[in-house]
């Protein structure tokens, strides 16, 4: 089982949820309409097919639900939630194990990616973590959301790989796990026990030092 490239999902992969909730909470409370109309569109989003002007549409549905027009609505979207959002990222940090696991990665020549639903933005230089991947992409530049293939397939066309050679790791199992394995990728699932799946993840784990093990066994396979 040949992997290539092993590319990372962020928001919640990287980082544990709950330390980005806590910091999170100010925000949610100040601009709890924007959020809430936010996340409704996200999901209707998810759902259309095909998205020719992601931008557009995202701020056409984000308007209609606050009763903005698309350029007001796309400075709602631009300033907080691109931006004054991604300051809270400032404070939270990542998962233990997961800067050594990147520079593992690229000294044995395993090619390194991150594909996040978001914008990346500068989140990865406030992790610390910048400066250590070939790509870096956010779905929307396919022009869909996951669970889609799109962006998953984009992001193998990018590295110039073959879907096969690449193990992509998340946090969610429809938009990480399902997606992935419907571009033909291999998937590692990133969850408490509780939350495991009894199919579908070719590797599923808590604690990055396993991750960093089974990536080790398929290398050596």
């Amino acid at each position: 089982m040949s992997v290539k490239a092993v590319a990372f999902d962020i928001d919640g992969t990287l980082y544990p949820n709950r330390s980005m909730y806590f910091h999170s909470l100010p925000f949610y409370l100040l601009h709890l309409r924007q959020v809430t109309a936010f996340s409704k569109i996200r999901r209707d989003i998810r759902d259309i097919v095909p998205v020719e002007d992601f931008s557009g549409l995202q701020a056409d549905l984000l308007g209609r639900e606050l009763g903005l027009d698309r350029e007001q609505a796309s400075r709602v979207v631009e300033d907080i939630f691109y931006g004054e959002w991604e300051n809270i990222f400032k404070r939270v940090r990542p998962f233990p194990g997961v800067g050594e696991l990147l520079a593992d990665l690229r000294k044995k020549g395993i090619r390194t990616a991150a594909l996040s639903d978001f914008p990346v933005g500068r989140k990865l230089e406030y992790f610390g973590l910048d400066g250590r991947w070939d790509l870096v992409m956010s779905s929307n530049e396919s022009g869909y959301l996951k669970p889609s293939k799109e962006p998953f397939l984009e992001l193998a066309r990018r590295l110039d790989l073959n879907p096969a050679d690449i193990l992509y790791v998340g946090n969610n199992f429809e938009y990480d796990v399902l997606g992935s394995r419907e571009a033909g990728m291999k998937s590692a699932y990133i969850a408490p026990s509780w939350k495991r799946k009894r199919s579908e993840p070719d590797f599923q784990f808590s604690r990055y030092s396993q991750l960093t093990s089974y990536i080790e066994g398929l290398l050596s396979s």
